[in-house]
């Protein structure tokens, strides 16, 4: 709750359009836009906000995937970082291969139960972000915690909520079962890249904990280019996305 208590302050700020605040947050289209949907949500009371993640539903566009049935939202992650990509050659007969991903994970539970107007808007504003040098502080400007690691071993995505000796929130171990290609709207690459598609992750051996599925939604970036035509042997690219994370 008091990521959102954070907003409420920020709206105050914006609505003075205060240059320190602008200058600070990179204020831009999307986090006015952002902050605008956050303020129709409060109506003026942030008492009645809820962080209840039984009330957390996915977007409306990933009904195209597989739907969580039988199982119960436990967590929404913010997901800041890199898809990790490789060429065989540097030519344009060469296409990049997908070899995983490494991101921050922030706690966003609180915010996509309470304010799911808002939740969506989150990747887009991350993606133009640069994370905190010391990971493990909040990241700005919604005060967002860490809440754990996604990487991969070998082929298999890891979301690794262990994140401190006292808290211990078990590790994913997850596939793939479906995928599905982000909306238009999405928030595109920096040489106008698609952003990375919509994902459906099923549980897999090795996970700790009740965790049964996780979703790749609303993201932003993170698609290589069409060819290795100039490319590294291995390369990064910048993404960002909302991991809700599913448990039984």
């Amino acid at each position: 709750m008091r990521s959102i208590l954070f907003i409420a302050s920020c709206l105050a700020a914006s609505s003075t359009a205060a240059p320190a605040f602008k200058n600070l947050y990179n204020f831009s289209n999307d986090m006015s836009e952002f902050l605008g949907r956050v303020s129709q949500a409060i109506h003026g009371d942030i008492n009645a906000l809820t962080c209840d993640p039984s009330s957390i539903t996915l977007p409306s566009f990933a009904s195209g995937l597989p739907a969580p049935t039988g199982q119960k939202p436990l967590y929404v992650a913010l997901g800041r970082g890199t898809q990790n990509y490789t060429c065989t050659s540097s030519t344009s007969s060469s296409t990049p291969v997908a070899a995983g991903a490494v991101a921050r994970l922030y706690n966003a539970t609180c915010l996509a139960a309470a304010l799911p107007a808002a939740i969506e808007l989150l990747p887009a504003l991350a993606y133009k972000l640069t994370l905190p040098s010391n990971e493990y502080d909040p990241l700005p400007p919604s005060n967002f915690n860490l809440i754990g690691h996604h990487f991969f071993e070998g082929k298999v995505p890891v979301f690794n909520l262990d994140t401190t000796p006292s808290r211990q929130l078990g590790i994913a171990k997850v596939k793939k079962e479906a995928d599905l290609a982000a909306p238009s709207s999405a928030v595109r690459g920096s040489d106008d890249e698609a952003a990375v598609a919509w994902l459906y992750l099923s549980r897999t051996n090795g996970t700790i904990g009740k965790y049964s599925s996780v979703y790749r939604v609303d993201t932003a970036g993170g698609s290589p280019p069409e060819t290795c035509e100039g490319m590294e042997s291995s390369f990064t690219v910048e993404y960002a996305a909302n991991y809700y994370i599913y448990g039984v």
